[in-house]
C-alpha cells in the first residue's frame, strides 16, 4: 500500500513565518519516526502532522510500489508550487527509481534506513539558503557578542565563572545561541564542568578549517542541557598539527556570524590571539579574589591588556568568593588595582563546589542561592542589552 498524498490547499501557512514547514507523505512507521525525531530536533522547521495542512515548504515523500505514479504526483506538487522542496526515500536505491526521482524535481533522496546525519545536512542545506534570502531582502549583516573571562591566577574560579555566566545567559531567553569556548590550553576542564562527553575540540576543528561552516560547526560542536553549545579545548596537541595562523581568532569572528553570545574562557592566558579576542569582547572579565598575589596580578594584567591595544572601558574586575568581613576591603582593593571593583560574586563554598562536583550549573544546584541570583543578575544585564540577532544557519538550530 502506498503512502497518502494530499496536495496542500493554497493558502497562508500561518503565523510561524520565520519557521519552514514540513510534511511526511510516509508508510513506513520506522521511517517515519526516524524522521520525526530528526525534525523535532532542528530549529527552523515545522513539523506538519495534519495531511491537510497549508502549502508546506519541504516535502518527505516516500516511494512505494507504483514509482510511476507517485511521479507524476511529484510533478504535479512542484508545478502547482504548493511544495517548494521536495525529499524523497525509499528502501531502493536503483537507476529505475533515482533517476526518474531526480528527473522529476526532487532535491534529495534518502535511502533506508535512514542516515541521521545525510538527512540533518539535507535540512540544513535548505535552512542556510533561506536565511540567506532573508539577509539578502535585510541587506543587513548581523554579528554576536563576545564575553570573555580572564583568570587573575589559578585557582580563582576563573572557568566557574565562564560556565556559569554562559548557563545563566541562556537561562535568560532560551531562543537565543549561547556558545561556551574553552581557550584553556591542555588545562580546561569545561566539559567536566558540565559533565559532558565531547569529541571534537577546536584543534580538530582547525585540521578542518577549510570546511569551517555553520554546518560543520553545528555538528561538531556539543551542547549541554542548558542549551549551551560547548566547543572544549584539546586535551593534548599533537606535535604534527600546525593551525592556520590566527585559527583561534577567525574562529571567533566565524562564531559570531550565528550565535548570539559567545562567552571565553581564556584560563590565564595572554598572547597574540587573546589581545585579538579581548578588542573583538564586548567586555574582559577579570576573575580576581581578593587577596594581595591576585589582586597585584589583577594590576599586571590591565595593564597589559591596555598595552594591547584593548580599551581599559572593557576590563571588568570580578571579585569572586567575596565576603564582607574580608582582611582585604572592597575600598583597600580598588586602591591596589587602580580601578573599581566591577562586581563581587558571593562566597558560596557548599553550593559551587556540589555544582563542580556533580557537572552541573550553580543555578542547577541552588537556583534560588545568593550567588546563582548573582550570575542571573549579571546575565540580565547582558541579555537587556539592545543585540541584533546574528545571521547564518545556527540561528536555526537547538
Amino acid at each position: 500500500m502506498n503512502a497518502k498524498i494530499v496536495i496542500p490547499k493554497k493558502n497562508n501557512p500561518g503565523n510561524d513565518v520565520n519557521l519552514l514547514s514540513v510534511q511526511f507523505a510516509i508508510k513506513t512507521p520506522e521511517v517515519r519516526e526516524s524522521l520525526t525525531k530528526i525534525v523535532k530536533g532542528l530549529k527552523g522547521l515545522l513539523l506538519h502532522e495534519d495531511v491537510n495542512a497549508n502549502r508546506v515548504d519541504i516535502l518527505v515523500l516516500e516511494i512505494g510500489n507504483a514509482p510511476e505514479s507517485e511521479f507524476e504526483t511529484i510533478s504535479a506538487l512542484l508545478k502547482e508550487n504548493v511544495v517548494e522542496t521536495l525529499f524523497l526515500t525509499s528502501a531502493r536505491m536503483t537507476p529505475d527509481v533515482l533517476l526518474p526521482a531526480l528527473r522529476a524535481g526532487a532535491n534529495e533522496f534518502f535511502q533506508q534506513p535512514i542516515n541521521k546525519e545525510e538527512v540533518i545536512e539535507a535540512f540544513q542545506k535548505i535552512l542556510l539558503k533561506n536565511r540567506q534570502r532573508d539577509e539578502a531582502n535585510t541587506g543587513t549583516t548581523r554579528m554576536g557578542k563576545i564575553f570573555s573571562v580572564l583568570g587573575a591566577k589559578g585557582g580563582v574560579g576563573t572557568t566557574t565563572f565562564a560556565v556559569n555566566l554562559a548557563a545563566s545567559i541562556q537561562a535568560q531567553d532560551q531562543e537565543k545561541l549561547v556558545a561556551l569556548v574553552d581557550m584553556n590550553i591542555l588545562l580546561g576542564e569545561v566539559p567536566l564542568f558540565l559533565d559532558l562527553e565531547t569529541e571534537t575540540d577546536w584543534e580538530e576543528i582547525g585540521k578542518n578549517f577549510s570546511r569551517l561552516d555553520e554546518a560543520y560547526l553545528q555538528s561538531a560542536m556539543a551542547r549541554h542541557s542548558s542549551g549551551v553549545y560547548i566547543l572544549p579545548a584539546p586535551s593534548k596537541l599533537e606535535k604534527e598539527t600546525r593551525l592556520p595562523a590566527g585559527f583561534i581568532f577567525q574562529l571567533l569572528r566565524s562564531m559570531r556570524r550565528f550565535f548570539d553570545y559567545i562567552v571565553v574562557d581564556s584560563g590565564m592566558l595572554i598572547d597574540e590571539a587573546s589581545s585579538k579576542i579581548f578588542a573583538e569582547s564586548e567586555t574582559v572579565y577579570l576573575v580576581s579574589i581578593l587577596s594581595l598575589p591576585c589582586l597585584i596580578n589583577v594590576r599586571k594584567l590591565q595593564e597589559s591588556i591596555v598595552a594591547s591595544g584593548v580599551g581599559k572601558e572593557k576590563i571588568r574586575v570580578i571579585a569572586n568568593r567575596f565576603e564582607k568581613r574580608a582582611q582585604i576591603s572592597l575600598s583597600e582593593a580598588t586602591k591596589i588595582i587602580g580601578t573599581n571593583i566591577g562586581m563581587t560574586i558571593p562566597n558560596n563554598y557548599p553550593v559551587a563546589m556540589s555544582a563542580i562536583n556533580n557537572g552541573k550549573t550553580i543555578p542547577d544546584i541552588a537556583g534560588s542561592s545568593d550567588v546563582a541570583k548573582a550570575y542571573k543578575k549579571l546575565a540580565a544585564s547582558l541579555v537587556d542589552r539592545a543585540i541584533e540577532t546574528p545571521g547564518g544557519v545556527f540561528r536555526w538550530f537547538r
